[in-house]
């Protein structure tokens, strides 16, 4: 039996943070994650200015920007023309995308967690929870056998699948796009800059070429009424590249390669009781724009904040409702932003076709859409 303030259910970037976040304030967590051991999955790479603002009040952002590739703008590339967007005027602290894997970003929180006094069970799945006193009892399976957690609130960070929405009868309605993408990590030769993130559009797909270092890239393709691979080889990378105009030549095997399903969902709710949603528990949309992750850590911020005043006394009881009032309406607003911006870079269309192929380096190039834009991505 354990008994502790806060169950984090999940350990990826936003139950780390999370649960960081509550130890640093001097409050008890468990953390369990049902994989075996940490990720080494690139997935999510983006980290805006606002999230390093987070984690510089956290105390982890040197840690961080010791290890992220700095992206200043991007260039929109067409067959009719081009238009570069740099992010020198954010107003921002930190003017840049940060680039970093996934796999590295759960690193560096974890060894936040650490050096806090915290230990992520790995190989511990959560099963269920139930009323218990004045919070849940919940059950948790390791190899061996199943054992109790008694905590006075629990936190779903257990991504799209969640096991704690299901359990805690919290809807998640949505849907699915049509289509599928296709990502590849992969060394590129290219003359590109590093700090440079490429956007080539036409009228048959959207390819996209993140630098993750001086030689590895994130390539992205979008294309609509296309079939696409299970995972990219070397040689249709290269393909695509050249097909989009995009000066460069793939020189190794994807170190990592994968076609995914975007989904636009928002759950009804982000608490039911005791129980709170954070993450892609509680929203999953688009992965244009690059703000699932960061949404999430904001979430992950809040809710740390929000339960820390109210277990230290500082606030009654009642505004824990406060989370719940602050988050969702900017998850909602999000995946409605990440929408149209998936609309207007893959709608089957052969209209939205032509249109995004010749009006996207004239739109970008207008100050007042353009630095919206920039400044809702970056620093909303």
């Amino acid at each position: 039996m354990i008994d502790v303030d806060v169950l984090v259910v999940g350990a990826g970037p936003v139950g780390l943070f999370l649960a960081g976040e509550l130890l640093r304030r001097g409050h008890s967590c468990a953390i369990v994650e049902r994989n075996a051991a940490p990720s080494t999955y690139s997935k999510a790479l983006a980290i805006m200015p606002r999230t390093l603002d987070l984690f510089e009040r956290a105390g982890v952002c040197d840690a961080f920007l010791g290890e992220v590739n700095r992206v200043r703008g991007v260039r929109f590339v067409t067959p009719h023309g081009a238009t570069y967007v740099p992010f020198a005027n954010v107003p921002a602290r930190y003017p840049f995308i940060s680039i970093v894997p996934q796999w590295k970003t759960e690193a560096l929180l974890a060894a936040r967690l650490q050096q806090l006094g915290g230990q992520v069970l790995y190989g511990h799945t959560f099963e269920g929870f139930e009323p218990f006193e004045s919070g849940s009892r919940a059950r948790i399976r390791d190899k061996e056998r199943t054992y109790h957690i008694d905590a006075r609130y629990v936190a779903g960070c257990d991504g799209v699948h969640s096991a704690v929405r299901e359990n805690a009868g919290i809807a998640f309605p949505g849907r699915s796009y049509a289509d599928r993408a296709v990502l590849a990590d992969v060394p590129v030769e290219t003359t590109v800059p590093k700090d440079e993130a490429r956007v080539h559009i036409d009228r048959t797909a959207v390819v996209t070429l993140f630098p993750m270092s001086a030689r590895m890239r994130r390539i992205v393709v979008i294309a609509p009424r296309e079939p696409l691979p299970e995972a990219a080889s070397r040689e249709w990378l290269q393909t695509r590249l050249e097909h989009a105009g995009l000066r460069g030549t793939v020189a190794g095997d994807p170190v990592w390669s994968s076609a995914f399903s975007v989904h636009r969902r928002v759950a009804r709710r982000m608490r039911a009781g005791n129980v709170f949603l954070a993450g892609d528990a509680a929203h999953a949309h688009s992965p244009v724009g690059g703000q699932g992750m960061n949404v999430g850590l904001e979430d992950a911020w809040v809710l740390a904040e929000t339960i820390s005043r109210v277990l230290s006394g500082q606030l009654p009881e009642s505004t824990i409702d406060l989370y719940e009032a602050r988050r969702l309406p900017i998850a909602r607003s999000v995946v409605r932003r990440t929408d149209l911006l998936m609309r207007a870079l893959a709608h089957p269309s052969p209209v939205m076709s032509v249109g995004r192929e010749f009006l996207t380096p004239y739109v970008v190039r207008i100050p007042v859409l353009r630095n919206r834009v920039v400044r809702e991505l970056l620093t909303a």
